[in-house]
């Protein structure tokens, strides 16, 4: 939630207004920290099936370029070919659209519905991965 939030502080800074007012921001924040438990599923799956610090900080480098193959620099409709399907099918493509719509939008509740479903989906498989692992490593 501090990471998100000092985002979000930074942004209002830069002159990003908020469509769904002051409520529309903590929901923003909310909804980013849950995507940033999710994700850290990945993290604690590969710490306890290697159990080797380099190998789960490493992570990061291969991560960083699936940044790049979403919606970040450039409206979907704007993408063509391989890259526009890599955006389709990269969850961070759609967290991105939901969490824009709530500054940008005001409350269009089918992207705020379809983040909500991409964290749940993400959150099941990464952390029942890291609870198959911790299951694994404890036995």
């Amino acid at each position: 939630m501090a990471q998100a939030s000092i985002v979000l502080v930074v942004a209002v800074a830069a002159g990003l207004g908020f469509e769904t007012g002051v409520l529309g921001a903590i929901v923003m924040v909310v909804l980013a920290s849950f995507y940033g438990l999710a994700y850290s599923g990945i993290g604690f799956t590969m710490a306890l099936r290697t159990g080797n610090a380099q190998a789960t900080q490493s992570m990061a480098y291969l991560f960083l370029p699936f940044m790049f193959l979403t919606t970040m620099f450039a409206p979907k409709e704007e993408l063509s070919g391989w890259l526009s399907t890599a955006a389709t099918l990269n969850p961070m493509t759609y967290v991105l659209r939901g969490l824009r719509s709530l500054s940008m939008e005001g409350w269009d509740f089918s992207d705020i519905a379809v983040l909500i479903l991409t964290i749940a989906v993400w959150a099941s498989l990464s952390i029942g991965a890291a609870f198959l692992a911790l299951r694994r490593r404890v036995r």
